[in-house]
């Protein structure tokens, strides 16, 4: 197995950019393109020139792929990405926006294959092949089991050495959960 520099966990969406302003009920033309986190923070790395690897799931379907095309076009390791053939890849519409202000982002991605990462998504050759590990919000409140693998994979690296990277960051309205200890966010208590 090849040795990465950074691994990053989380969720990709297809995203379809209105090519005009408007309401998004009313756009009739959009761009295709993907979305997510820590594949934005992924892309960026693999284009500065470090060795990439994504961790994730994806839907047995036409925006899965996508992603899976997109990820390759970028040179990002895709070896730990499991297709699931139970849950959909989510999807978001955004709004073409002018003068500075905010678009409008409609999210479709409850209950989406990456919702349902987990700790048996830990391989730990493959994690234990990289450097450091790029973790963010975003991933941590898509559910508890993919909270759970964040820890997880936090401890591990922590304890082999590796570098364990938090961003809090979290998207509009993602972070929401409170952790069932005494009302603390779940990103809060992340390890490392």
């Amino acid at each position: 197995m090849e040795n990465l520099d950074v691994i990053t966990i989380g969720e990709a969406m297809a995203m379809f950019v209105a090519t005009e302003t408007g309401d998004l009920a009313e756009v009739e033309h959009f761009m295709k393109r993907v979305a997510g986190a820590e594949l934005n923070v992924a892309t960026g790395l693999a284009r500065l020139g470090l060795k990439v690897g994504w961790v994730s799931r994806v839907g047995n379907d036409s925006f899965g792929r996508f992603v899976l095309q997109s990820l390759a076009k970028e040179g990002i390791d895709s070896h730990a990405v499991a297709i699931d053939n139970r849950f959909a890849t989510g999807f978001q519409m955004k709004s073409k926006v002018e003068n500075g202000t905010d678009p409008i982002v409609e999210y479709f991605r409850k209950g989406s294959a990456a919702s349902h990462l987990s700790p048996d998504d830990f391989r730990a050759d493959y994690f234990t092949s990289a450097r450091h590990l790029h973790l963010s919000g975003v991933a941590a409140a898509l559910s508890e089991s993919s909270y759970a693998l964040l820890e997880h994979a936090a401890k591990v690296m922590k304890a082999e050495g590796k570098t364990p990277l938090f961003r809090p960051q979290s998207a509009p309205g993602a972070v929401e959960k409170r952790s069932r200890d005494g009302g603390e966010t779940q990103p809060s208590r992340l390890p490392g």
